[in-house]
């Protein structure tokens, strides 16, 4: 059974290539903490109900059940965000802290997508031991 096929599965995927891309993101920031001029840059969040919709049909039984979702599509653009603070003499732009709590908050979205990942696999794998016993 190929688990790519099953949406869930294949969201899960992007999610994972988008974490991994912020990952290097952060991480070329961090090097270049002391580069002057160098400004620090971000990966822009995918839209996880976009990709959903995309992937899954929905359909709507009341018109104000589906309202408030966001419209645009799942793109993982990196882009550079103005800076909130200073510069330093030297034009860099980096805060290693700032970086660090996105680092942080990358890994527990890792995390997070792991355990609802495993919980689903083995949901189907159960399912699935028992369809065949």
């Amino acid at each position: 059974m190929d688990l790519n096929n099953i949406s869930l599965f294949n969201i899960a995927g992007k999610e994972f290539a988008y974490l991994t891309e912020r990952q290097k993101v952060i991480a070329a920031n961090i090097a270049n903490a002391n580069t002057p001029g160098y400004l620090a840059k971000d990966l822009e969040k995918p839209k996880f109900a976009d990709e959903l919709k995309s992937t899954v049909s929905l359909r709507m039984t009341h018109e104000k059940h589906m309202s408030g979702l966001p419209t645009s599509g799942f793109s993982t653009k990196v882009y550079t965000p103005k800076p909130d603070m200073a510069l330093t003499i030297d034009g860099n732009g980096v805060i290693i802290e700032d970086q660090l709590n996105k680092m942080s908050e990358t890994k527990g979205d890792y995390n997070r997508l792991i355990t609802i990942y495993t919980q689903f696999k083995n949901m189907l794998s159960t399912a699935n031991t028992q369809v065949n016993s």
